[in-house]
């Protein structure tokens, strides 16, 4: 029994026969609450277009050849829930849920010891990770991040920041405008090679929790990482705000 592993879905097709390189697992972070959305149920169990945000992202997700495995991270008090809802909707490269924990690195260094436990991947494969929140990822980002991750061992999608940036001390006064030409805002996926994220969650110990991405893990390593470009359109669905941006993104999606 795999410790925190809540269920191994029947569907899962491990196809790796074929593959001219090696494969790329994903780790989907769904242990997020709606603390910040002001609910009290997990916000990836709201619906946008009528469709849960979990399964908008999977949908994107298992339907992308480049991968060929993944492994959704849910909240333990969600686990049962989550286990029922996507058991429903037939995935074949989904591998399982397992439990997260009382962060968000805890919980991606929870599903990166599940993924070591079921799949075992090469040391050369790509292991992304992504939040689950994020239901709107392209598959053209996917595989920018892919290609990113086999070309320098670390990569993360982002998008140039629009606005202008001032750093301010605790009373509002403004001590820096740092160069916005030089600015990113972050997004998933984001990942490395699997011996090199591996390792750096291993090591990371007490720092985890100060890391608030996965490339910081990886810089908290010594690992030097990358930025490929990453699409507005891409937003995580953390507020009330972000609703009506859905909305419209669901919309528009659909009618291709």
């Amino acid at each position: 029994m795999i410790d925190g592993f809540i269920w191994e879905n029947p569907l899962f097709r491990h196809e790796l026969s074929g593959l001219s390189e090696p494969p790329v697992y994903a780790v989907v972070a769904a242990a997020g609450s709606g603390s910040r959305m002001g609910l009290a149920l997990n916000k990836q169990f709201l619906k946008i277009g009528g469709i849960p945000v979990i399964v908008r992202s999977l949908n994107r997700l298992d339907r992308m050849p480049a991968i060929s495995g993944l492994i959704v991270v849910a909240a333990a008090g969600d686990c049962a829930a989550m286990r029922d809802l996507l058991s429903g909707c037939r995935y074949n490269r989904l591998m399982g849920v397992t439990a997260g924990g009382a962060t968000r690195q805890e919980s991606v260094a929870r599903g990166l010891k599940t993924l070591k436990q079921l799949a075992d991947p090469p040391g050369d494969s790509p292991v992304l990770v992504h939040d689950g929140a994020r239901c709107f990822v392209s598959p053209a980002v996917v595989e920018r991040v892919i290609a990113g991750i086999r070309q320098h061992k670390a990569c993360g999608a982002a998008v140039p920041v629009k606005d202008t940036i001032k750093v301010a001390d605790t009373s509002g006064q403004v001590i820096a405008t740092p160069e916005r030409s030089r600015l990113w805002a972050m997004q998933t996926p984001q990942g490395a090679l699997w011996h090199v994220l591996d390792k750096a969650y291993r090591l990371a110990g007490d720092r985890l929790s100060q890391a608030t991405d996965d490339l910081a893990v990886l810089e908290q390593a010594g690992q030097p990482v990358y930025l490929v470009l990453g699409d507005y359109a891409n937003i995580k669905i953390t507020t009330p705000e972000d609703l009506p941006v859905g909305e419209w993104l669901a919309a528009h999606q659909e009618r291709g």
